[in-house]
């Protein structure tokens, strides 16, 4: 059994097989960790670490930048208390314990918030892998997905996480580039792209991409055509207004990244889906429409 403690009030760290009682320096970083199984447990992320005492930890071990990837423990808590006392060895972090420790075998009583591997994760479908996971508080959180659940020799809990963040692939509105009475609906728009993005279910984040692309392209188009208001028409619409616009052999890109997202829409939909048979939309076909979101931004100027 591993055990991880926290000294709540120093923010130092111990670990150890039978009890937390050898320091971890340098102190790692450590989060909240809270499992997203359907779309409300984002409810369930805690506001502090006080609130929610008897949730799970992610302890940081490694970290990608480039590639996105996070590497660490995961730990559930020990029993029913938020603190327990534990004889530790002195923490080379603390003088104060380094002084009290030399009378003491090198030892001094901590009240920690106690943890054990979490042993709760092996018990979903394939060991969690495939789910999301936030990690921080109420105020300032991340989206990770479990791609690998492994157990140590140690007996911890290994995960590798990949980022699932939509910032960085949506790039930043350029507002100079766009009409002032038009930004409030643009921006509407983007941020429920934005806030769908990795966090709801593959058709959702879809529907939002199309609705997002339709007003995007409503608006530009505005501009295009020197109109007093934007013209409201489907996504089909606006593909061939663009081409009727432009010529046949002229915004072709910018058609086709409209089309991915068009084509991807009755997916979602049961009766369309049996009608046309076609594959239930996925995670990866929710990044492409999203992917193709950014890039449409960056065809029609809008993109920082």
């Amino acid at each position: 059994m591993s055990r991880l403690g926290i000294d709540i009030n120093t923010g130092l760290v111990y670990e150890g097989r039978e009890g937390p009682t050898h320091p971890v320096w340098p102190t790692p970083p450590v989060c909240n960790a809270t499992l997203i199984e359907i779309p409300s447990d984002v409810q369930k992320v805690p506001q502090n670490f006080f609130s929610n005492p008897f949730g799970w930890i992610f302890v940081e071990t490694s970290f990608d930048f480039s590639a996105r990837i996070r590497r660490g423990k995961l730990y559930q808590n020990f029993g029913n208390v938020s603190r327990e006392s534990v004889l530790v060895e002195a923490h080379p972090a603390s003088h104060s314990d380094l002084i009290k420790a030399a009378n003491n075998s090198w030892r001094v009583s901590k009240d920690l918030t106690v943890y054990i591997e979490c042993t709760e994760l092996l018990h979903r479908h394939r060991c969690g892998e495939g789910l999301r996971m936030m990690l921080g508080q109420g105020d300032a959180a991340s989206v990770w997905k479990i791609v690998q659940v492994e157990r140590t020799i140690e007996s911890d809990i290994l995960l590798t996480l990949r980022s699932e963040s939509a910032l960085g692939v949506l790039p930043d509105l350029d507002t100079s580039r766009i009409n002032p009475l038009s930004f409030g609906s643009i921006q509407s728009a983007y941020d429920r792209a934005l806030n769908a993005a990795y966090r709801e279910l593959p058709t959702s984040v879809v529907d939002q991409c199309r609705n997002a692309a339709v007003v995007f392209v409503s608006r530009w188009m505005q501009g295009e055509k020197d109109l007093e208001t934007p013209i409201e028409q489907d996504l089909g619409a606006w593909i061939k207004s663009i081409k009727d616009h432009f010529g046949d052999n002229q915004k072709l890109a910018l058609r086709s990244a409209l089309e991915i997202i068009n084509k991807l829409h009755p997916r979602g939909k049961d009766n369309e889906r049996h009608k046309m048979s076609l594959r239930v939309v996925d995670d990866n076909d929710a990044v492409f429409a999203v992917h193709a979101l950014g890039f449409l931004l960056r065809e029609i100027g809008w993109a920082k």
